[in-house]
C-alpha cells in the first residue's frame, strides 16, 4: 500500500490556472470532453445537461429532456453523438450539432454510468437493476444484458482493444467485473479483502493498467491492476474520504482522482507517487476528465459547478 508523498518536481509545486463555469443550480455529477476537445459537456442533479465551448468558456446549449438528475454522459468516439444517463431510467441520445434528440433506451432501474465503446458501435450503461447493458449505439436497438452484479452497477469501462467491458458497483462483494464484450460472457473477477463499494473504475489508454476507486473502505483506495496477468501493481491511499471518479491523462502516465473530500489528487502512474491535490471545492468532486491533448482537467463538484484546470508541464 502507498501513501501520500508530494512530489518534489518544481513544476508540480507551483500553482495550477483555473476557471469555474457556473450556470448549473445543483450538484455538477458528470463531465465529458468531446474527441477533438472543443466541448465539454456537464450532467447535474439539476436535471440538465449543459454543453460549453472550450474556446471562449461560454454555456453553447442547454439540454432538458431528463426528469430526474443527470448521472452520466458520454461522447461517441466520432464526436457526433451524446449520451446522457439518468436517474430516471433513461439514456438519450443526442445530436451534438443540432442539439436534437436521437433516442430514448429505456432501464428498469436508475442509469449510474455510461461508456462508449472505442469503435463507437456499442454503449455499455450501468444500471441500479443490478445489470449491464449493451446497446446498439447506432440504431438504440439493446444488444446485450450481462447479469450477476450483486447490486447497483456504478462504473463501466471498455478496455482500449474493446475486447473487455469493465463494471463495479454498490453491494457486489468488493469485486471488479471483467465481461467479454463479443460473447456476454464473465471472464474473471478481481477481488480484495476489505467490504468495498466500486464507484470508478478507468483504463489506461495504452491498455497496460485499470484503475479502480473506492469508497467504502478506512483507506478510501485507488487500485492498479496489470492488464496481461490481471495481478495487483499496487493500491495508493490518499483521499480522506471516498473515491468518486478516476481517469488517466491521454499519455496515461497520470491518474486523476476525485473524491468526497472535496479535493482532486494527480498520481504518477509508474511510480504510484502522490504528485499534487487540486482544491478550493464547496462540495465533494464527484468527476474528472482530461482533455484529449492532456492539457486541461476538467471537474464536476457538489458545489454546483465546472471547474476546468491548465496542467503543468510535465
Amino acid at each position: 500500500m502507498s501513501v501520500c508523498v508530494a512530489d518534489e518536481n518544481d513544476a508540480w509545486n507551483k500553482p495550477l490556472e483555473s476557471l469555474t463555469l457556473e450556470g448549473h443550480t445543483a450538484a455538477v455529477l458528470c463531465v465529458a470532453f468531446s474527441p477533438d476537445g472543443e466541448t465539454l459537456v456537464s450532467g447535474s442533479s439539476d436535471k440538465t445537461v449543459k454543453l460549453w465551448d472550450m474556446s471562449t468558456r461560454k454555456l453553447k446549449r442547454t439540454l432538458e429532456e431528463h426528469s430526474e438528475m443527470v448521472a452520466a454522459v458520454a461522447f461517441s468516439p466520432d464526436g457526433k453523438t451524446l449520451a446522457s444517463g439518468s436517474w430516471d431510467k433513461t439514456v438519450q441520445l443526442w445530436d451534438i450539432q443540432t442539439g436534437q434528440q436521437k433516442a430514448v433506451l429505456k432501464h428498469s432501474g436508475r442509469v449510474h454510468a455510461l461508456a462508449f465503446s472505442g469503435s463507437g458501435a456499442i454503449l455499455a450503461s450501468g444500471d441500479s437493476d443490478e445489470t449491464v447493458r449493451l446497446w446498439n449505439a447506432q440504431t438504440g436497438g439493446l444488444r446485450q444484458t450481462l447479469t450477476g452484479s450483486d447490486g447497483p452497477v456504478l462504473a463501466v469501462a471498455f478496455s482500449p482493444d474493446d475486447r473487455t467491458l469493465a463494471s463495479g458497483g454498490e453491494l457486489d462483494n468488493t469485486v471488479v467485473r471483467l465481461w467479454d464484450v463479443q460473447t456476454g460472457k464473465l471472464e474473471r473477477t478481481l477481488k480484495w479483502r476489505r467490504v468495498d463499494a466500486v464507484r470508478a473504475i478507468t483504463f489506461s489508454p495504452d491498455g497496460l493498467i485499470l484503475a479502480n476507486g473506492s469508497s467504502r473502505s478506512e483507506e478510501n483506495t485507488i487500485r492498479f491492476w496489470d492488464t496481461q496477468t490481471w495481478e495487483p501493481v499496487r493500491a495508493v491511499t490518499g483521499h480522506r474520504q471516498g473515491v468518486t471518479s478516476v481517469v488517466f491523462s491521454p499519455d496515461s502516465k497520470i491518474l486523476a482522482s476525485g473524491s468526497w473530500d472535496r479535493e482532486v489528487q494527480l498520481w504518477d502512474v509508474q511510480t504510484g507517487r502522490f504528485k499534487r491535490t487540486l482544491s478550493g471545492y464547496g462540495g465533494a468532486v464527484f468527476s474528472v476528465i482530461f482533455s484529449p491533448d492532456g492539457k486541461t482537467l476538467a471537474s464536476g463538484s457538489g458545489d454546483k459547478t465546472v471547474r476546468i484546470w491548465k496542467m503543468a508541464a510535465q
